[in-house]
């Protein structure tokens, strides 16, 4: 053939590199069986090159040697262009044997292409020399291995492989061929342990089998396949044979496919997980009881709910009852025990346990009971829940809202009771301006008029308890305000009572009513010393700290009045702050101490914490939130006497529903020179001011009837006569006074009950020109 006829024949370089890309030795045949073209694997497996077969007949790839029968099956093949399949015997160039699997299939070459025929072929002399070399019986127990279905591996002591069953190469994804020979390096052996890190060869099963000449057992390990990529899980078992020296000469390796339970356990892990943290997220506890076995089960969170370490304490079916509160254990496991031999499936009971810390917790237990076919009761599974936190909100809310329905009846009480006892107090103060002749008529008026008083000093406790008492705040130094009193405190205690006061050096100021926090301090300071008939200590301590919850925010000023006294059942504790609620014998309190102590923090803004204990002492914190702002200056207080009108054309307009109280007040203001008109509810005011001639200032109520209420009625005033004033009296303060400051109206008050100095003043500065007002 010529050079030219060469290049035409040559196949195109798209055969050759699939050809090149094949993983077997292979030949490119053409038209008569010529060889077109090889692999290099081809080369490397038979020792001839290219350039010696290029164009050469096909049975010279086989070698000179090759069995003639078999070379003309191969030619009939080719010439016929038909697949063929089967073991050859094929010679080297030096003559030396080996066994080979051939297959030759047609192909369509491109067009202008020569190639027709693909051979292929595979080197099995090592599994035809074994089968040789174990004979007929050996082949029939390859046979029988072969049907097992557990992989068979066995190693020379060098780890060289000598034999692997079906199911070894299934498992491990190679083929046998390739299989034997294969070291225990061989880089396919690419095992991992169970938590997914590469297994060292020292810890291969052959390896340790060999190293300890001993059975080795269940070694779980994981294989990539380098035939598919797929993950498989093995169970591993080694056994090293001995030869008569006892030497180990071979390790025979056996493993199963655990995949499926690999996975298994996996999907069950993190179906754990999950349950897991769906139980941490909820809080709860679970736990398990086998009734007919008697084994419990605890969950770790169970334990830690407790505060014991995992089975720190003998974690039997009994253990929940011991840890219940002596008080709940009778009726618990009653009811327990009902529905457990009723047909109930299932259950939720609440009840108390005693922490390690020794405190109880408030438990709901919750789940099922199983039954067998019979409807006994086999197994109590649930949950347990802490509701520690939620009773005890439950039982703030619960007081919170008593205390709301006392404060309101009481704030309602004490308006109606001022009413008349500024009708009282007037009247006699009117009379004693008379001059009254008798002096024994006098002193009977003097004593009415200050009974009256200490009456309207037990409705300012009222309004204090329901946080309806008007406040008159200033900003105050603490730290001189808490000095001062205690001064006080040591003088009005007894001896056998020590005072300590701890005042923090620097504090911000606050702003309050100075006068009702002396009053609170010193009601908590009369009551630590009932406490205390044998003396002990009062200590009241104050410092800054941070808001301790959602309701205040910012720092805050602690006062912390305790004692060393008697102390409170938690019975008395939990109404201890009810009005008129005491332990003392008769006469000797009000049970208006504490209640007016709390509503009095509570309307400046701030939070009070009770905390006592029988036989302990009484400890009570008052929070306040700090302010930036500069004290106040305070300045001097008022007289006590009737204030007359500056000019008697000066007209007074007085809204009032009361009858009595609007007689006292036209009464009063007469008196002191004024003209007044009356009107009793806020639609009748307007109609009286539309027809007078003049009207200076309107005195009005503040809760009046028929829809109108007095900062209503003061807002339809500013609208219509900007320049017309006016002043609240009111027998508490509600929200109708937040919501004038709010609208930008600011009206003085005048809080009942009032005296004739309280009255004629309040009205004499309320016409004063606005310069003198407001200085």
């Amino acid at each position: 053939m010529s050079d030219s006829e060469r290049v035409e024949a040559s196949p195109p370089p798209m055969l050759v590199e699939s050809l090149e890309a094949l993983p077997f030795a292979a030949l490119l045949l053409g038209a008569g069986g010529r060889v077109l073209e090889t692999n290099r694997s081809f080369q490397l497996l038979t020792g001839r090159t290219v350039d010696e077969l290029r164009q050469q007949p096909f049975d010279d790839a086989l070698g000179a040697d090759t069995d003639s029968p078999i070379v003309r099956r191969v030619e009939h093949a080719l010439a016929s262009r038909q697949m063929f399949a089967g073991e050859v015997l094929c010679h080297r160039p030096s003559g030396a044997p080996f066994w080979n699997d051939l297959i030759l299939m047609p192909v369509q070459g491109p067009p202008r292409s020569d190639a027709t025929m693909v051979a292929i072929f595979r080197d099995v002399t090592a599994r035809r020399t074994a089968e040789q070399t174990l004979g007929t019986s050996a082949a029939k127990d390859r046979l029988l291995l072969d049907l097992i279905q557990a992989g068979i591996v066995v190693h020379k002591a060098t780890g060289e492989i000598t034999y692997a069953n079906a199911k070894a190469t299934q498992l491990l994804g190679v083929s046998y061929d390739t299989a034997l020979g294969a070291l225990i390096t061989d880089p396919r052996w690419r095992f991992i342990r169970e938590d997914g890190t590469a297994l060292p060869i020292q810890e291969f099963p052959f390896t340790r089998a060999l190293t300890s000449r001993a059975l080795v057992r269940n070694i779980v390990l994981g294989l990539t396949r380098d035939s598919d990529q797929q993950l498989v899980w093995l169970m591993g078992h080694a056994y090293p044979v001995l030869d008569a020296t006892g030497t180990v000469s071979e390790v025979v390796v056996s493993f199963t496919d655990v995949t499926s339970i690999k996975q298994a356990e996996r999907a069950l892990q993190r179906s754990e997980e999950r349950l897991r943290l769906v139980l941490q997220g909820s809080n709860d506890a679970p736990w398990d009881w086998d009734v007919e076995s008697g084994e419990a089960y605890y969950s770790p969170r169970y334990w830690e709910m407790l505060g014991y370490a995992v089975d720190e304490i003998a974690a039997d079916a009994g253990m929940w009852v011991r840890l219940m509160h002596a008080d709940d254990q009778a009726r618990v496991t009653a009811q327990l025990e009902r529905l457990m031999s009723g047909g109930a499936t299932t259950y939720e009971i609440e009840f108390r346990m005693q922490h390690k810390a020794g405190h109880f917790l408030q438990v709901l237990s919750h789940g099922f009971i199983l039954r067998d076919g019979a409807g006994a009761a086999r197994r109590v599974s649930g949950t347990n829940s802490d509701l520690t936190d939620k009773r005890a909100l439950e039982r703030r809310l619960q007081q919170s809202q008593k205390m709301e329905a006392i404060g309101q009846l009481a704030g309602g009480v004490a308006h109606d009771f001022n009413n008349l006892l500024a009708v009282i107090v007037g009247n006699l103060e009117l009379l004693l301006g008379d001059d009254v002749e008798l002096p024994a008529a006098k002193e009977y008026v003097v004593e009415a008029v200050n009974a009256a008083r200490r009456g309207a000093d037990l409705t300012h406790r009222l309004l204090s308890f329901s946080r309806q008492q008007p406040l008159q705040p200033t900003v105050i130094d603490v730290h001189q305000v808490i000095t001062n009193l205690s001064q006080v405190l040591r003088r009005v205690l007894d001896e056998t009572i020590r005072v300590e006061v701890r005042v923090a050096r620097t504090l911000p100021h606050i702003v309050i009513d100075v006068a009702l926090l002396d009053n609170a301090l010193l009601n908590l300071a009369i009551n630590a010393r009932d406490a205390m008939p044998r003396g002990g200590t009062l200590t009241i301590d104050v410092d800054s700290v941070s808001a301790p919850d959602l309701a205040m925010t910012g720092p805050c000023i602690r006062v912390t009045v305790s004692d060393t006294g008697v102390g409170m059942t938690p019975d008395v504790a939990a109404r201890a702050l009810e009005p008129f609620f005491t332990t003392k014998p008769i006469g000797r309190g009000t049970g208006l101490g504490l209640s007016m102590v709390y509503g009095f923090v509570k309307q400046s803004g701030g939070q009070m914490l009770l905390q006592s204990t029988a036989g302990e002492g009484t400890v009570v914190t008052m929070l306040f939130p700090a302010s930036e702002a500069p004290l106040t200056d305070v300045g001097a207080g008022g007289d006590s006497v009737l204030h007359r009108a500056e000019s008697t054309d000066l007209v007074v307009l007085v809204v009032e529903d009361d009858p009595n109280v609007r007689r006292l007040c036209l009464r009063t203001l007469k008196t002191a020179g004024y003209t007044t008109l009356s009107a009793e509810n806020g639609a009748e005011a307007l109609r009286v001011i539309d027809a007078a001639e003049r009207v200076d200032l309107v005195l009005t109520d503040v809760v009046m009837p028929n829809a109108m209420s007095g900062p209503e009625l003061a807002r339809e005033i500013a609208v219509r006569w900007p320049e017309l004033r006016v002043i609240y009296m009111s027998g508490y303060t509600a929200d109708f006074l937040s919501r004038d400051a709010e609208s930008g109206l600011s009206h003085q008050l005048l809080q009942k009950p009032f005296t004739v100095a309280e009255l004629t003043g309040a009205v004499r500065a309320g016409l004063a020109p606005t310069q003198d007002r407001t200085t």
